[in-house]
Formats: structure tokens, sequence, C-alpha cells
């Protein structure tokens, strides 16, 4: 499921020659999180090179692509490069000709749907005789969370700023300049220096902010409702917003460290893996670095020194931590083809004979796009790994045989859709929609990535397992869609770093870098953690160790986040929840995170199973570590009356019912039983197959809901009379008979059973309305055709058409069979015996 929109932006270059990176002029590598790339070929696609039309812009004037299309600051990027961004958080900032404006919201609101942050603009920080133009303002370096860019006038006058997320100051050092602070907010209220030459307030309608000057001798003076200072100024100031005053404190004690970037490292141990974020100051000692945090971080941050600050967010309240190091800990999630524990015994015939009826009807998926044509290619690839957990190896080649001739289009040059490089940013995308932003989700402008090639990974992966020569034939295709999602090194000089992973926020934005970078946004938690998902099957599949480490902490990272921000917990007392409105956790999924919005709500749906089931599908073995048992016992009471309502479609239902079995898997499967179809990235297979691998102390799988297979006479118990097929087709329990019963043959199909006449070789039909008598009328079993036998205490059975999920009646009189009988317990009872 997707973002509807696009975003995204910018970052990060490299030439790579004999094995060292050469950086333009001016780039800054700290970076992280390794200096090894997993690969740096050129990229060879069967669709050759293309370069969208949403160039960067002149930002970037003094580097070349890779840029990173999914950046807090992307807006500074594309289009005009005003876009207002959610960031350096607790900020809100924006590129303007006039300077950088920024804002910290006042604001937090729940409106019953979604938890808002207004957007704030409070200061715009210049210097004189900027021109009206985009090209006086670019990048200077960057590096996995920091951006530093500088304006620039024609006389040689500058002002250069670092902007890192978590500091609460904005610190700007100028050559040279006459220094121009505009309030956004009308007038100036109130201007004071509290400390001459080193300490000022200033107020207006947006809040006070103190101004704190770190070096350099600044003069500024009041005019109208902008602070102005002399030509010629050297030095750096700081401003904070001052959110209460007792906090005055801990900013003065910590204004004089000043951060410039950060250098992220990883290490694995076993099952945790740590994170090393260390930043670098331009000032100061870096033992006093002040830098807040989110309630993600605290989760797992190790020995942190917190100090009495506090700005509240969307996120939650970011709190200060004394010092420039963090170390984050990880329990790694160790689940890779299989679920941890074996299907039970009560479910394996039936999830046998689903499993033969699946892989019986796989055919070929000719690409059309990438995210539909992935869903189908993950889909099909868990039959091969359910095959080989049960025991049916006869099963995995002919899955694999499929999955191999799908993904063999993608390698063919002259098709539509074809792979292709898109080299003005440098990624790898679906060339048709090189100019579209409809095009496959929008693809080409970088949107939704993870997800997309988290399921061709998956399924590439699964075929690799199974054939190593295969793998080593297309590996180098293979590495190249891993280091378009999963890029762990600055140095890579093709793709930028893990390209929609944001590290200090906690997750992944499926949002790219169409209509201008607007405010980012993901809705499919469960897609963006199935990336990382199928990015660590492929490593694992190509024994590449340190991909396998590296998509184990980013896949750690996007299961803390969606537990963090996506799954919501009405009973919850954290002090630590980012959500403290009651109102909104007892909406129990937030659909869609955006950078100033969180909802119960999507682009595409209002439904409430829509809003859930993307944030479990698709249904992997990953998901026993995704779905907790307190938020499935949220979600399945939040959607239950969707949930119970057959106007309500199945596909969305097939993945909440499964992941139910966190609860009850004995109740999961009988939710399961009644389920009509699994959606493009679901099957029957894949859903018996979660339920049954969940913990129990009893049997799962229960034999009253499972079909009876064979040749039997169907008797309506009410009238002792059996059921004939007529002439033109139609059922009716017409007949005393036995001999003039007619001989139906009940046969096992995923979802239910379906019913075939002897008499004239055809199969039973139901119609959707339940006005007309059932018909043995044809001759392939198709979604009318699927009905689903339910025993009954006394050894007889009801009967309903799965079709419109009405139950069977005998009608009185002409004893015609219809399915029109919403109660079961006014259904008619039918009698079965085997011939």
């Amino acid at each position: 499921m997707k973002s509807f929109l696009s975003i995204g932006l910018c970052i990060a270059l490299y030439h790579v020659s004999g094995g060292s990176a050469i950086k333009p002029t001016g780039m800054r590598v700290l970076g992280g999180p390794s200096d090894n790339p997993i690969g740096t070929s050129p990229p060879n696609f069967a669709g050759g090179e293309i370069a969208n039309d949403a160039p960067p812009g002149p930002f970037f004037q003094d580097f070349r692509p890779p840029f990173p299309t999914d950046s807090w600051w992307s807006g500074f990027t594309v289009g005009n490069q005003d876009a207002t961004v959610a960031g350096p958080f607790p900020f809100q900032v924006a590129t303007t000709s006039s300077g950088l404006v920024l804002g910290l919201s006042d604001h937090r609101d729940f409106d019953g749907t979604s938890i808002h942050v207004n957007t704030q603009q409070d200061w715009t920080v210049g210097i004189a005789d900027l021109p009206n133009d985009l090209s006086h303002r670019k990048a200077t370096s960057w590096d996995t969370q920091t951006v530093c860019l500088q304006y620039f006038n024609n006389g040689g006058a500058t002002m250069d700023t670092c902007l890192v997320p978590g500091s609460p100051y904005m610190t700007f050092t100028f050559n040279n300049a006459a220094v121009i602070l505009t309030s956004n907010k009308d007038a100036i209220t109130s201007f004071e220096w509290v400390t001459p030459g080193s300490k000022a307030k200033v107020t207006h309608a947006g809040g006070t902010y103190i101004i704190y000057v770190t070096s350099g001798n600044l003069e500024l003076n009041q005019d109208g409702n902008r602070l102005v200072s002399p030509p010629g100024f050297s030095g750096t100031i700081r401003l904070a917003k001052l959110k209460d005053g007792a906090q005055e404190s801990v900013l003065d004690t910590h204004s004089t460290t000043i951060p410039s970037g950060l250098d992220m490292r990883y290490n694995i141990g076993g099952d945790i893996g740590t994170q090393t974020w260390t930043w670098t100051v331009s000032a100061g000692n870096a033992g006093d670095l002040l830098i807040l945090s989110w309630p993600h971080h605290r989760r797992v941050l190790q020995n942190a020194n917190y100090v009495g600050v506090e700005y509240l967010t969307l996120k939650g309240q970011m709190k200060g931590v004394r010092g420039n190091e963090w170390t984050l800990r990880y329990e790694l999630p160790t689940i890779t083809w299989f679920s941890p524990t074996d299907p039970h015994p009560s479910c394996l015939n039936e999830l046998r004979k689903t499993l033969q009826v699946e892989v019986d009807n796989l055919e070929v998926m000719i690409p059309g796009d990438f995210y539909y044509w992935g869903g189908a290619f993950g889909r099909a690839s868990r039959l091969a790994l359910i095959a080989e957990h049960i025991g049916e190896n006869g099963l995995v080649n002919r899955v694999v045989d499929v999955l191999k001739q799908s993904i063999e289009y993608w390698f063919q040059p002259g098709r539509v859709p074809s792979a292709a490089f898109e080299t003005g940013w440098g990624g790898f995308i679906n060339k048709e929609g090189w100019n579209n932003t409809w095009v496959d989700f929008g693809n080409g402008y970088y949107n939704d990535h993870h997800f997309h090639y988290g399921y061709l990974l998956q399924g590439a992966g699964t075929i690799g397992k199974y054939d190593q020569g295969w793998l080593n034939e297309h590996m180098d295709f293979l590495v190249h869609v891993a280091r378009n999602v999963g890029n762990p090194s600055p140095n890579d000089p093709h793709y930028t770093v893990t390209r929609h992973m944001d590290f200090f926020a906690g997750h992944s934005w499926a949002s790219g870098i169409a209509n201008g970078a607007g405010p980012r946004d993901q809705e499919s938690s469960g897609e963006a953690i199935n990336g990382y998902y199928g990015l660590l099957l492929f490593a694992t599949a190509a024994n590449n160790q340190p991909l396998i480490d590296w998509s184990r902490i980013v896949l750690a990272m996007e299961l803390a986040g969606a537990r963090e921000y996506w799954h919501l917990y009405p009973r919850s007392n954290d002090p630590e929840n980012p959500y403290p409105e009651q109102a909104f956790r007892d909406l129990t999924t937030v659909g869609n995170v955006m950078d100033t919005q969180a909802g119960a709500w999507l682009f595409w749906g209002a439904e409430r199973i829509q809003i859930a089931a993307i944030q479990i599908l698709p249904l992997t073995p990953i998901g026993h570590h995704n779905f907790d048992r307190e938020w499935m016992e949220g979600v399945h009471d939040y959607c239950k009356v969707e949930l119970d309502d057959p106007k309500f479609g199945d596909d969305f239902k097939s993945v909440i019912f499964a992941a139910y079995a966190k609860v009850n898997p004995v109740q999961a499967y009988e939710y399961s039983a009644g389920l009509f179809s699994w959606g493009s990235g679901n099957s029957a297979s894949n859903q018996l197959y979660f339920v049954a691998t969940q913990e129990s102390s009893g049997d799962i799988c229960s034999a009253g809901s499972q079909t009876p297979e064979g040749t039997f006479t169907i008797q309506d118990v009410a009238t002792s009379q059996y059921v004939t097929v007529a002439g033109d087709g139609h059922l009716a329990a017409s007949t005393g008979s036995d001999a003039e019963g007619e001989r139906f043959v009940l046969a096992f199909t995923p979802g239910g059973a379906t019913i075939k006449a002897s008499s004239n070789n055809k199969f039973v039909t139901a119609g959707p309305d339940g006005n007309s008598a059932l018909a043995a009328s044809r001759d392939v079993a198709q979604a009318y055709e699927i009905f689903r036998w339910k025993a009954q205490g006394d050894g007889n059975y009801v009967l309903t058409a799965m079709v419109n999920r009405m139950f069977v009646t005998s009608q009185g009189g002409s004893g015609d069979m219809i399915n029109n009988q919403a109660n079961e317990g006014q259904a008619s009872r039918y009698r079965l015996t085997q011939i």
C-alpha cells in the first residue's frame, strides 16, 4: 500500500577510483555507517540510463550524484528549493532567497483522527545584498543526519550553518556580512541584551528566542520587524527558543558547544546490534554538547546523561542528553526463511492440500510495474519456503521455476516496463515513470523503493536459496537492487546511503522527490519492514555477512519505529508514549505518519481494516516480531464491526485474522476458515502457515472446519429429501429416493470446497444476489463455485456459498436450494452420505 504522493531529495556523492573515494571540493564524509560499500560496479540495466524530469537544483552546484532522495532537508533541493521542511527537529526550516527561515511550533492538537503540529515560521536569518535567485545558497557538506549549507552574495559575504537534528539551537557563522534577522510574526515586541554583546532576548508573536553570540563582536539594532548589524561582522550566533523559563539556565550552560556533523557506526555481536553516534563539534567542549532525544531513542539509549530541557513535538517529548556520543542498543531479529515454530500437527493435512492446489495453479507473473508484480512475486516465493518447512520438497522446484521465469522479464532489453538507472539523482527505477509520478506509484521519483524492491529481493533471495548458480549468474543485478535501498556506505559511487531510512527519526519515509518534496510520509509500516526483511533474505542467500549484519540492524530499527509510532496502545500508561492523547491512542493504529501529522487515515482508503492491514501486510515470518499481543487485541476490537461484515472484502481481513493468531491461534484459524480471498500478496497457504506456527498448548486447526472429500449424496435433514439436478442444472431437495439422488463429488479447494454433479460433470455455482437456486452449470470452478461445509454436533452440515457468505436453505414446496439465509440457525441441515 502506497504513500499517495512523492517527496524526497538530495545528497551524497563519490567517485571511486582504485578503491578510494574522491569527494568533490568541500564534501565531508564523516558519515558511516560503514566505510565499505557492498558493491561499486556501474549499473548495466536492460532499460539503460535516463534522467527523470525532476532534476536536483543548484543547491548541489558543487557536487555530483548520487544524492539521497528522502532526507529531512529534501525541500532544499527540488523545484524552487523553498519548501518548509520538518527539521532539524525540534525546528522547521526553509531556504529562501532572503535567508534561512526557521520556526518552532507551540501548537499540537488532535482533531479526532490525527495529531497535528502546525508549521511555524518565526524568523528569517540572512545577510544583506543576497540576489533574488536559487544560486546563492548551496550545500557544503552532509552526512546521514546533518547538512551544512552556505549563503553568499556577490560581494564576498557569507553565512554558513550546519543543521543538526536534535540540537535546540540554530547556529549561523558569518564572514564579513551584515546580519539580518527578520521577524515573520509581525512586530518585535521586545529586544534586550541580557549580557551585552553575548546574549540577548527577543520576543514577538511566535514566542521568545535567546540569541547567543559565541564568537565575534556583534552589534544588533532593531529596525521595525528586523534586527540588523552593521556590515563586516565575522563570527557565530545561535538562536534557541525559550519554551520554559526554567530551561534557560540549561540552554546557557550548553550554548558554546556547537555540533557540525555526525559520524555513525555500528557493531554486531550475536543477536545484539549497537549504533554509536558521535557528533563532531566546531567549538566548545564535546562533553557539554546538548542533543535532544525522542522516545524511541530513550528506549535503546545506553547510559544517557539527561538534562532538564524538553520540547513537545509530533513524536512526543524531545528531552536533552548531555555529551557528543550516543550508544543505541538493539535486539536483532533472528528470523529469516521460516517461522520459529513448526506448523502444528493438527494443521498439516490441510496445509499440504492447500499448498498443493496453489502450486498446481501457480502461473508466471509478467511485470506491468514493480509494485503489484513484486507483491505477487513475494507471495509466490512464500509457497516454496512453506513447502520446504513441511517436507513437501517436490513442490519447491516447481515454485522456483515459476519465480525464475517471472523475474527473467526484468533482464530482457526492449521490454515495457524496463529497469533503468536514473542519472539525475542516482538510482534504480522503472523507466516508464521517468516523467510521470502516477506510474508505479512514483517509482521514477524514488517513491516507495523499499516497498517495491523488498518484494523483489525477497523472491530473488528465495530463488537463490535453492539455486546458487542462478543467484551467482544474476548477482550483479540483484546487488544493484540491494544497493539502491540498503547501501550502508557513503563510498558507493552510484547509490545513496539506505535510501529511505531516517536514522534520527527511527524509521523510513516512503516518499521521494516529487511535488517539490512536500511533507514526507509513510503509510505502510508493514511494507517498510518487508523492505529490509527482503534485503536480509537476499543477503542470507548470497552469504554476504556484512550485508546480513546491516540488514538486521535496519530491520530492527524499522520494527521498533513501527511499534513506537504506528502501533497504538490504549491501555498503556507509559510516560514515554509519543502520543499522550488518550482519544488518539484509542484509535489503535496509525495509518499515516507524516512530518507534521500522524493519524488513523490513508490517502486511498478510509476503512479501519485497510488502515490496520497495511501495518501488517505482507504476511511473512518476520510478523512474529512485529505483531505483539496487546496491539493485535486492540486492532481486533477496533476493526470488529468491519471484520464481521461480509460487505467488506477479505483481502485486508485476511492478514488481520492471521496476525490475531498472536492472541488466539484457534480463533484465528476459525476466522481464517471463513475467508474467500487473500489479496494479491497473500495466499491460503501463507495464511494457514502463519496461524499454524503460533505457540499453542492444543490443536489449532479443527477437523470440523475441514472439507469432506469424495462422492456423496446430499439429503435435507428436515424433509429427508435427496438433492437432485434438473435438466437446466438447478439443485433441489426433491426426491425421497436415495437411488434418484444426485451423486456429487466434493473436493477441497483453498477457502472451501467445490461441488460437482456426476450426471452432467458440471460444478455447482451460486449467484451473488442469492435470488436463484444453486445450479450445476460451470465447467471450471472459480469464485462463484466455492462453498464451505460446516459440521454440526449431530454430524450433519450447514452449507455456505462463499460468493455472498449466505447459508443455503431448501425452499418449501420446490426444495430449491438457495443461498439467501444470513442466520446460521435458520439454515437447512444436510446429511452427507459417502458413496
